[in-house]
C-alpha cells in the first residue's frame, strides 16, 4: 500500500515538474513573441490608371502572395523584412503585393512607371557578412504590370549604398539618387562616394554618375529636374543640409579627379539642419522650399559651440542657388521633421514626424498646412492612438494622398503590428475616405 502511495506521489510530482517546465516555456515563448514587431510599411507611391502601385518592405506575415522568410543569424532566427510592391484599386484595396527574392533584408524607397510596367529602387543585404558590419547594396528592379520580375540589378559604390529615389528622365533613362558611403570605422579617401545620382537606362544599366559630399555621410533625398540639369537635396557631414544643381550631362568622367566635379553647377551648405539634412522639395516659379528639421536657437555653451534645439523648417533658395534669406518652422517646442511637401502654389502641405528625439515607443505624425509666408493655417495630427509614421505626401487634382505606416495593434501573444497607411485629405485636411 505504501509502495502505490510512494508511486502515486512520484506521478505527481513528476507531472507537477511538467508543467511547470510547459509554463515557463509558454511564458518564454509568450515573451519572445510579445517582443516581435511585425511592420508592413509604404516609402512611396504612384498613380496608376487602375489605381496605385506602392513599395516600401514588410514581413508579410499576413501576405497571401508571399511567404514568410527567416534566416538564422547569431543564435537567433530572424524574420526578413523585404522589399514590397504592391498593387491597390481606386478605393486603396491591396490586389497583388510582391517581393523580391532575397535571403536577408531589403527595402525598396521609390518607384517609377513605366511603359510596360514598373521599376522600384531601395537596398538589399546581398550576403550574411553585410549583416555584421551594417551594409547594403542599392537595389532596382523592374516588374512587369502583373508585377513579374523583367530584370534587377545591385550597384555599390563603396561599402554601404542605397538608392532613395528615381525619376522618369524620357528617352528611356531614369535618373535615381541615394548615397554611397564607407562602412563604420573603414578609412579611405575616395572622392566618388557621398550623395550619388546615377542615370540608367530601361535595361538597368548605368550610363551616368555622379556625386557630390562626404564619403562617410553624403546622401541625396530628393530631386528635382529642371531645364538645363538637376537640382538634389539632403545631407552632407552632421547638421549640413545640401542643395547641389548638376548639369544635364552630369556623368563624372575618369579624368574628372576634383573633389568636386566640375559637373557641378553649384552648391550650397546649410549649416543648420538636424542629422538628416533636407528630406524633400517643392518648386514654386523660382523658388525651391528645401524641407527637414533647423535648428531654431542662438544658445551656446562654456565652449562657444552651439547648443542645437531643433523644429521642423523649411529654407528658402531659388534655382540659381541664392539663399533667399529665409527660413519657416512649425514654432514648436519639441525636435519635429518636415518628411515631405506638397504645393498648389498658393500653400504648402507637409508630413511631419513628431518629437523625433523622444525614445518612447509611441511615435507620431501631424499634418501641415501653411502659406508661403511661412503662417500655419492648419497642424492635423494623424491618428492620436496608435504609433504612426508619415513618409510622403502628393497632390491629386484637388486633394492629397499620404502614405506610410501605423501601429494598428498590440498582442501579448503575437507581437505588434505595423500595416501600410494610404489615406486622402482634402486641402483642408479633412480626411475624404
Amino acid at each position: 500500500m505504501k509502495k502505490i502511495v510512494l508511486i502515486k506521489k512520484m506521478i505527481i510530482f513528476c507531472i507537477a515538474i511538467i508543467v511547470i517546465e510547459l509554463a515557463i516555456m509558454l511564458i518564454i515563448k509568450i515573451n519572445r513573441e510579445s517582443e516581435i514587431e511585425y511592420f508592413d510599411g509604404l516609402n512611396d507611391l504612384i498613380v496608376t490608371d487602375n489605381g496605385y502601385v506602392g513599395v516600401g518592405e514588410s514581413d508579410f506575415k499576413y501576405s497571401k502572395d508571399v511567404s514568410e522568410v527567416k534566416y538564422h543569424y547569431k543564435d537567433n532566427n530572424i524574420i526578413a523584412t523585404r522589399c514590397k510592391i504592391a498593387i491597390y484599386d481606386k478605393e486603396k484595396k491591396l490586389i497583388k503585393e510582391k517581393s523580391f527574392d532575397s535571403e536577408y533584408d531589403s527595402s525598396f524607397y521609390g518607384v517609377v512607371k513605366v511603359n510596360d510596367g514598373f521599376i522600384a529602387v531601395g537596398s538589399i543585404v546581398s550576403d550574411k557578412e553585410q549583416i555584421e558590419v551594417n551594409t547594403r547594396d542599392a537595389l532596382m528592379v523592374k516588374y512587369d504590370n502583373d508585377l513579374n520580375v523583367v530584370w534587377s540589378n545591385t550597384y555599390s559604390v563603396l561599402s554601404d549604398t542605397k538608392f532613395n529615389k528615381i525619376i522618369d528622365d524620357g528617352d528611356n533613362n531614369y535618373v535615381i539618387i541615394g548615397q554611397s558611403i564607407y562602412e563604420n570605422m573603414e578609412i579611405g579617401n575616395h572622392i566618388i562616394g557621398g550623395g550619388i545620382i546615377v542615370r540608367i537606362n530601361s535595361e538597368g544599366e548605368v550610363i551616368a554618375h555622379n556625386n557630390y559630399g562626404g564619403n562617410k555621410s553624403g546622401n541625396f533625398n530628393d530631386i528635382l529636374k529642371v531645364d538645363d540639369g538637376y537640382i538634389v537635396c539632403g545631407k552632407d557631414a552632421a547638421n549640413y543640409g545640401i542643395i547641389v544643381k548638376f548639369k544635364k550631362d552630369f556623368n563624372r568622367e575618369e579624368k574628372d579627379t576634383d573633389l568636386i566635379s566640375k559637373k557641378v553647377m553649384w552648391q550650397r551648405t546649410y549649416s543648420n539642419t538636424d542629422n538628416r539634412g533636407f528630406m524633400d522639395m517643392a518648386l514654386i516659379g523660382d523658388t525651391i522650399y528645401a524641407c527637414g528639421a533647423v535648428n531654431i536657437s542662438d544658445e551656446k555653451d562654456s565652449n562657444d559651440e552651439p547648443i542645437y534645439k531643433y523644429d521642423a523648417g523649411i529654407v528658402l533658395y531659388n534655382t540659381s542657388g541664392k539663399y533667399l534669406g529665409k527660413k519657416l518652422t512649425l514654432n514648436d517646442d519639441v525636435h519635429n521633421l518636415f518628411t515631405s511637401i506638397e504645393t498648389d502654389n498658393e500653400y504648402l502641405y507637409l508630413t511631419t514626424h513628431m518629437n523625433v528625439d523622444d525614445n518612447d515607443d509611441i511615435k507620431k505624425s501631424m499634418l501641415v498646412k501653411m502659406d508661403l509666408e511661412g503662417n500655419i493655417i492648419k497642424k492635423e495630427k494623424y491618428d492620436n492612438e496608435n504609433n504612426n509614421l508619415l513618409n510622403k505626401i502628393m497632390k491629386l487634382n484637388d486633394d492629397y494622398l499620404v502614405v506610410g505606416v501605423s501601429k494598428t495593434r498590440c498582442s501579448l501573444l503575437t507581437g505588434c503590428d505595423n500595416e501600410p497607411v494610404i489615406k486622402d485629405y482634402n486641402n483642408d485636411l479633412k480626411t475624404i475616405d
